[in-house]
């Protein structure tokens, strides 16, 4: 007790140098203990955040890691004890900590998180920019190019069957689609079938594909059950890997990238949003509103809004920057398996285990039509430019619908449940079945092509 005092009062007195090297052992977990190990230590875990060892520090709560290395603004547990943002402050009722202490905690995460005084400090994540600006998200001038052909993978993944399509995109501006398997996603190019290759995905099954809005970056995300999620971003003009962002504890069954490209959203079986920026891949927010696993989430096109669903029905409305608001959307009676932002953003359309499509007024958060879709449950959804859905379902058909539930289109020939749908930039109904095939139809019900995975020899 005495030596933690003493040391409190060195750190008062004694101003933090510029040059000076914090660890630690030495530094930071004497203040931990003395200012936060009261509510977050072994056997009384708040918020599941445990500050006695810096394994555990690092791993954080339920919110997600509370140190991000070479950014301590961006650091959940610098934000709470500094008084930034939304972050609870800490320690509760209490003043904000002095500016020395400050200092200690932002000199050691800056410095690169050094352990001990003989352990290495960590280089800080490299920032990567992709920023746009979201107003000039309209239909480009020219179609963006994307890779034509993919060397064959070094280590392919060998099959001996089609995998369920359980991801599938479609380039909103360009003949070329995305489609998910075990450690890889296949592109095709749709304006003469072939196939252009796959890129690896080393972090394990791919469960969300997702292009950006101009087209010009794609999204994989997955990972391994029970263990890690991540997600990352492709170049679709070199096929070369941005950035992988997020380090989720589970697998990644949703997620997005913003509109103007500065965030990403990931969210699975941990029930919880959490939203990252690009440039760094630092925590900005993180919400556990849900009560089972999230199925889907999506940012609004205009970028105010991010939609999140879940296994129980549970649908929310967030603001996307900062998570605040939260409102919950009623009317799921089941699973809401997927959700979709018409491209003005004045509708959000919901597909829903009970075989119900709902569309719900964003501004208001009422329930404005709801239809039967599919016998068995609507397992995906996708909102064409000129306001049309395309549902996919158990039944083993995809369905072309008017916003007053009036369909337009039956499309069959699905050997099995049509998990995923898509338009494609052409605004073609496209969508995966169990079996491994994907089928292109036009908006007439007239099947274009098929495309199937055939299992490596």
């Amino acid at each position: 007790m005495k030596s933690a005092l003493a040391l409190f009062a060195l750190l008062i007195t004694a101003p933090v140098r510029a040059d000076e090297i914090r660890n630690f052992e030495d530094h930071i977990l004497p203040l931990l203990r003395e200012h936060c190990a009261n509510c977050h230590r072994p056997g009384k875990t708040r918020g599941g955040l445990d500050v006695t060892t810096m394994e555990k520090l690092e791993k954080g709560g339920s919110a997600g890691p509370s140190v991000v290395v070479g950014l301590a603004e961006n650091s959940p547990l610098f934000r709470a004890i500094a008084h930034i943002g939304d972050e609870e402050p800490m320690p509760p009722e209490q003043d904000k900590l002095p500016p020395q202490i400050l200092a200690a905690f932002k000199t050691w995460i800056e410095g690169g998180l050094k352990p001990n005084a003989t352990g290495k400090a960590r280089e800080s994540r490299a920032v990567v920019q992709l920023t746009v600006d979201a107003a000039t998200l309209g239909a480009p001038k020219t179609t963006p190019e994307f890779i034509r052909s993919l060397p064959p993978l070094a280590n392919a993944p060998k099959h001996v069957r089609a995998l369920p399509v359980m991801a599938l995109a479609a380039n909103p501006w360009a003949p070329v689609i995305a489609v998910g398997g075990h450690h890889e996603t296949v592109l095709h190019d749709l304006a003469d079938g072939h196939r252009i290759g796959s890129l690896p995905f080393t972090e394990g099954e791919v469960r969300v594909l997702r292009f950006s809005r101009n087209g010009q970056v794609l999204l994989i995300g997955g990972g391994r059950p029970t263990a890690s999620g991540k997600v990352q971003l492709i170049e679709i003009k070199t096929g070369k890997l941005l950035t992988t962002i997020g380090d989720d504890f589970d697998v990644v069954l949703a997620a997005d990238l913003s509109p103007d490209q500065s965030l990403v959203a990931t969210a699975g079986p941990e029930k919880l949003v959490r939203v990252y920026r690009v440039a760094d891949g630092a925590l900005v927010w993180s919400m556990k509103k849900h009560a089972d696993f999230i199925t889907s989430l999506e940012f609004s096109p205009d970028g105010k809004h991010l939609a999140s669903a879940d296994r129980a029905g549970g649908i929310f409305i967030s603001e996307a920057t900062s998570g605040k608001n939260p409102r919950l959307l009623a009317g799921a009676t089941e699973a809401a398996n997927q959700l979709a932002w018409r491209s003005d953003t004045r509708s959000l359309a919901a597909a829903c285990g009970d075989g119900q499509a709902l569309l719900y007024d964003p501004a208001t958060g009422h329930l404005v039509a709801k239809w039967a879709a599919h016998q068995g449950g609507v397992l995906s959804i996708a909102y064409s430019r000129e306001g049309r859905l395309l549902t996919g379902g158990h039944d083993a058909t995809a369905r072309l619908w008017d916003e007053t539930g009036k369909q337009i289109a039956l499309l069959k020939n699905c050997n099995t449940a049509a998990f995923r749908v898509a338009f494609t930039n052409s605004q073609h109904p496209l969508f995966g079945d169990w079996s491994g095939t994907v089928r292109e139809w036009t908006a007439e019900g007239q099947e274009v092509r098929s495309l199937t995975a055939r299992p490596k020899n």
